[in-house]
């Protein structure tokens, strides 16, 4: 998602910043153009796979749902607001808006998507069903977690590190 986001916001920026000088070289600004539009399929594809992942699954689908309306509804405003912006001649108008959006969305996955692992998820899954949310976000939230602490006392006993 982080690369995603990144890419949208680099190609994005170079499309508004030169938008002028690159309607002359149609084949570099198709180049570009597909860059970026290379990069903006892998954040929607990775919303979809982290609101499944680190969701308990109790409530997965509705994590899920949320953040597939969430995409819905920018796409639908983003459409209106791009055929204005179009049709009043503004293009390099919306390669701003896409690096700005873009730009947004990487500073909102860093701060709100958990720093996770497999074992982080366990936990936070077990907490869960266990009903304590309020430990289970902690969990989640709280980064990556060591691994079984039997398998790490017996690799330990055996002198392997883990």
């Amino acid at each position: 998602q982080l690369i995603g986001f990144a890419g949208c916001c680099v190609f994005n920026f170079i499309l508004a910043i030169a938008y002028k000088d690159l309607q002359g070289i149609a084949i570099l600004f198709a180049a570009l153009y597909i860059l970026q539009l290379s990069f903006q399929s892998l954040p929607g594809v990775s919303t979809m796979a982290i609101s499944a992942e680190i969701y308990p699954s109790a409530v997965k689908g509705t994590g899920a749902a949320i953040s597939s309306a969430s995409g819905k509804i920018g796409a639908t405003v983003g459409s209106y607001y791009f055929t204005h912006l179009k049709n009043a001649g503004h293009i390099s108008q919306i390669f701003w808006t896409v690096t700005f959006t873009s730009t947004l969305a990487l500073l909102l996955t860093v701060v709100l998507i958990p720093n996770y692992n497999g074992a982080t998820l366990s936990k936070a899954e077990e907490l869960a069903e266990a009903g304590k949310t309020a430990e289970a976000r902690r969990m989640l939230f709280s980064g990556p977690q060591d691994c079984n602490p039997e398998e790490k006392d017996s690799s330990k006993e055996a002198g392997v590190e883990v």
